[in-house]
């Protein structure tokens, strides 16, 4: 069952890859009618960040496919501003709403079950520098339910940390977003390793708190 549910994350995270290049390669070669059927103005870019916060908070669904079309429209340093903003905005709002109302609304939205896998990753203590670094090597929102559900932290050191945790991954996105296609598939490669000492940094902690326990 592990092996399946792992097997769904590879191919969720290759889906997701795939549409991200592909966005990247109609934006950059369509870019002018893409500006004439889309708002470039403030105006839009507040509609952009307000579809970021409801997909961050809406975990299931993914937006990262419209940072091309961000970066093409208001460059990259921008999107990486609008879309860091609207995911700490958005994980804002679910650690509120998993504190206020617990599981009982949370599951409306999300399966239970799929945030329970984070539960055993929750930090125990330095629970302000574990959220940084979780933001880095696990970045799905699903982990914002769980941080709320089943961490003690306070809602202004969650907000920091959840900040300066997203901010490589908004910027890294934004300005591949603007670069051809091969050149995103090895920064994806790349970000996958990380992401990969990540899960086995965090696994070689738990082990180590295991045997020392």
């Amino acid at each position: 069952m592990k092996f399946k549910e792992n097997l769904n994350s590879i191919g969720g995270f290759i889906v997701v890859v795939v549409l991200f290049i592909l966005a990247s390669y109609i934006v950059q070669h369509n870019l002018d009618l893409f500006r004439s059927y889309i708002l470039n103005s403030f105006f839009g870019m507040i509609v952009y960040a307000l579809i970021v916060i409801v997909s961050t908070v809406l975990a299931p669904i993914n937006e990262i496919v419209l940072i091309p079309l961000a970066t093409a429209l208001w460059g990259w340093p921008t999107a990486a501003l609008l879309t860091l903003i609207g995911w700490t905005v958005g994980a804002s709002i679910v650690f509120i709403l998993t504190r206020k109302y617990g599981a009982p609304l949370i599951k409306r939205w999300v399966p239970l079950n799929n945030i329970q896998k984070y539960e055993r990753l929750m930090p125990k203590e330095h629970v302000f520098v574990s959220i940084v670094f979780l933001r880095l090597a696990i970045p799905i929102d699903i982990v914002s339910y769980a941080i709320g559900l089943f961490t003690n932290i306070k809602f202004w050191p969650f907000f920091f940390s959840t900040l300066i945790g997203f901010i490589p991954l908004a910027f890294f996105l934004a300005y591949l977003g603007t670069l051809p296609a091969y050149i995103q598939i090895m920064g994806f490669i790349t970000f996958s390793l990380v992401v990969i000492l990540g899960f086995l940094s965090i696994k070689h902690r738990q082990n180590k708190k295991l045997k020392t326990a």
